[in-house]
């Protein structure tokens, strides 16, 4: 299966695969949507780094796929100070370029969907440049690398509930305002309205080589810095990390 075609999809999920280990992660997440019975496809975004094999297999399970190029910017030594988990999400920011859609909304491949979210293809965003999650700042797992001002008092979880949208009259599908602590963003999930206008401006903030290649988080670190307090905010509820359970119990009611 090609891609699906922008017009007769203007609005679209999507999710980047670099290789091979990432596989079971989109079919699932593919089975997820559908098992949610969302009325939007997914596309799965590759580069040259995806094997054969891989795309045959998305294939098989009728994943529409487009073909993007690689957004590196770091290359030798500064790449290595990066966290090698991080290192293809650059190629994420990519989504802003997809002109021939109207909204895609980017899930990481390692996500799991279980209930419909197709409200997100049709909310309003205003003069927002695109919408996600805060990131949790909480750092459970204390690495050593990351920034010393992600805490649990820098984090607005800590400071949010479950019930804080009907206190407030916020719609349940709304999150902490962006403009609330430190304004990090976790790009697991991005919700994109293409524009030249926006690439642009990332573009122009990847030619800045020693900063971007010293983020700590490279795409979300660079979506935060370029459009400060600029960026919608929406519920945790699309974004709800594992490490909630723990850190921010009032927020979590699964159990796995």
């Amino acid at each position: 299966m090609t891609i699906v075609d922008g017009e007769n999809h203007p609005r679209v999920w999507a999710t980047l695969i670099t290789g091979a280990n990432y596989l079971p992660g989109v079919l699932t997440l593919n089975y997820s949507l559908v098992r949610a019975r969302s009325k939007y496809p997914l596309v799965a975004l590759y580069t040259d780094k995806l094997d054969r094999k891989s795309l045959e297999a998305l294939h098989k399970d009728k994943i529409a796929t487009l073909k993007i190029e690689a957004l590196e910017p770091c290359i030798g030594e500064l790449h290595l100070q990066i966290d090698s988990r991080f290192i293809d999400t650059w190629t994420k920011l990519y989504v802003f370029k997809l002109y021939q859609f109207k909204r895609i909304v980017h899930l990481d491949s390692d996500m799991l969907v279980l209930q419909n979210m197709d409200e997100l293809m049709e909310m309003e965003m205003g003069d927002f440049k695109f919408a996600s999650t805060h990131a949790c700042l909480c750092n459970p797992y204390r690495f050593k690398h990351y920034p010393p001002s992600w805490n649990k008092q820098a984090c607005v979880y800590t400071y949010h509930d479950k019930h804080m949208a009907s206190r407030f009259d916020i719609p349940k599908h709304m999150g902490p305002s962006s403009h609330l602590g430190l304004s990090k963003l976790n790009s697991g999930i991005l919700v994109v309205e293409p524009s030249v206008e926006t690439f642009d401006m990332i573009l122009d903030a990847l030619q800045d080589k020693e900063k971007t290649c010293n983020y700590k988080f490279p795409d979300q670190d660079l979506l935060a810095d370029v459009f400060y307090k600029k960026w919608l905010s929406i519920s945790y509820i699309y974004n709800c990390l594992k490490t909630f359970k723990n850190c921010h119990s009032s927020l979590w009611d699964l159990d796995f």
